[in-house]
């Protein structure tokens, strides 16, 4: 009696894993290959060539490249704590340390990175080359592009419109005091 109240048991908790779409621990082999069934990570998640998952909250610690469809918390990884490749597709909410951040939808929080190409960005971001599709708030970098941005720190700044300060040897602005200004360019509707 004892075993078959073991086996049902181990059958039943079995059953409940496998339907699980929630895991707490995923290692990413490939990009169809994630040891820790589930296609959302609530806890640590570890891609190692180039993991694909739907949806993470917690930490992702990439080895090489990581794609995310939506995620929350810390991306970072082995290249003195960045990862190699940070994507994110839909909803970003955290800090991502990347050698390259591209993030696709909507992302709030702090990127660092040699370049962090996003779409609509709120917040900051730290990197050589920094380019958003659209919006962006804080951008310090030697290049900063975006679409339109409240404050860029850099060598070159171009924005299609500003809304706040330029600082840089060369910024470019459609709506600012000229079109291109040396050091400094501003709205005048501060």
């Amino acid at each position: 009696m004892k075993k078959i109240i073991l086996f049902l048991s181990l059958m039943v908790s079995m059953t409940i894993t496998s339907f699980s779409e929630t895991t707490n621990f995923q290692l990413g082999l490939t990009p169809t290959l994630n040891i820790g069934e589930g296609e959302d990570v609530k806890g640590l998640r570890v891609p190692v060539f180039f993991g694909t998952t739907e949806e993470v909250t917690g930490v992702d610690f990439n080895i090489f490249a990581s794609d995310v469809d939506k995620f929350t918390g810390l991306q970072g990884g082995i290249f003195l704590g960045a990862g190699i490749f940070n994507k994110v597709n839909t909803e970003f909410k955290g800090a991502g340390l990347g050698l390259v951040n591209l993030h696709d939808g909507n992302s709030k929080g702090l990127l660092i990175g040699a370049g962090n190409l996003t779409n609509e960005f709120t917040g900051l971001k730290l990197g050589i080359f920094n380019y958003s599709k659209s919006n962006s708030n804080y951008e310090f970098g030697v290049i900063n592009y975006s679409k339109e941005t409240f404050f860029q720190v850099g060598l070159i700044n171009i924005a299609g419109k500003i809304n706040g300060i330029q600082i840089g040897f060369l910024n470019f602005a459609s709506n600012g005091i000229l079109p291109v200004m040396p050091f400094l360019n501003f709205n005048w509707k501060l």
